[in-house]
């Protein structure tokens, strides 16, 4: 108890104005020695400069602002208690970065919402829209094959209310280099929502190729998919067919690399 304190305190400072040593003290009470010993030192130091009895007001008053000061100069700044604590200091940075972190993907989340998909399950031969792929000559003539897997088709509704529609084609591979100029495959046909649409996904699962000259130069897809941003109409009255036409640009030298890319100039819908 902080009274208990005080009065042991008082206790020893007496003892030793009395010329009792200052260990005498701190052995009688050995479970404030820690807390004792500095002050009794500095009380036993002014002792002997100023060789005063005090009345018990005065030393009261004095043992007061002797522990007041001594707490403030004992009590460290918040920089310095940051600085002596960087277990708490890295668990306080830790969670400010985890409440930033789950603020921006809650404003992502409600800025960016879910846009609505619709799955075509199956084809129709009957269908108002037919998908075909083609090849815009560029370096395709390096290739003796250049077999393309697609894993889906996506197609996104024009307007702020817009749906994605998306389906799997009949045929899902194809030979790049059969299919140069004016020469189409077929993918699917089937039936999807009348509306407008604006962009076109082709998303793909695998590829695999051969070169005319040999070797195995870099082909890269971005991001394993082809984006091609289109308007075109699907009405109720007529079938739409959209060619979506594909190319490969040879872009390092000595035919070392090569990127695979959709061709917007000659994709379109009939």
């Amino acid at each position: 108890m902080e009274n208990d304190f005080d009065r042991i305190l008082d206790l020893c400072i007496d003892r030793i104005n009395r010329g009792e040593s200052l260990q005498a003290c701190l052995k009688d009470y050995p479970e404030h020695a820690k807390r004792l010993e500095p002050l009794l030192l500095t009380a036993q130091k002014t002792a002997s400069v100023y060789d005063i009895t005090p009345s018990i007001e005065t030393k009261r008053a004095a043992r007061q602002r002797f522990l007041a000061a001594m707490e403030k100069q004992e009590k460290p700044s918040f920089a310095d208690w940051l600085r002596r604590r960087p277990v708490v200091w890295s668990t306080v940075t830790a969670a400010l970065v985890l409440i930033i972190v789950g603020f921006v993907a809650l404003r992502a989340t409600v800025l960016s919402p879910v846009i609505p998909v619709i799955t075509v399950s199956s084809p129709a031969a009957d269908g108002n829209f037919v998908f075909l792929v083609s090849d815009e000559e560029n370096a395709i003539g390096d290739f003796s094959s250049l077999l393309i897997e697609v894993e889906k088709i996506e197609l996104l509704q024009s307007g702020d209310s817009g749906q994605l529609v998306e389906f799997t084609p009949t045929t899902t591979q194809f030979d790049l280099t059969l299919l140069p100029g004016d020469e189409t495959q077929e993918l699917w046909r089937g039936n999807i929502p009348i509306g407008d649409y604006s962009k076109i996904v082709v998303y793909v699962k695998s590829m695999d190729y051969e070169m005319v000259a040999g070797g195995s130069p870099e082909v890269k897809l971005p991001s394993n998919k082809l984006q091609l941003t289109k308007s075109f109409s699907v009405t109720s009255d007529a079938v739409t067919s959209f060619t979506y036409d594909i190319t490969v640009v040879e872009t390092g030298n000595n035919s070392e690399k090569y990127v695979i890319k959709p061709q917007i100039s000659e994709s379109g819908a009939s």
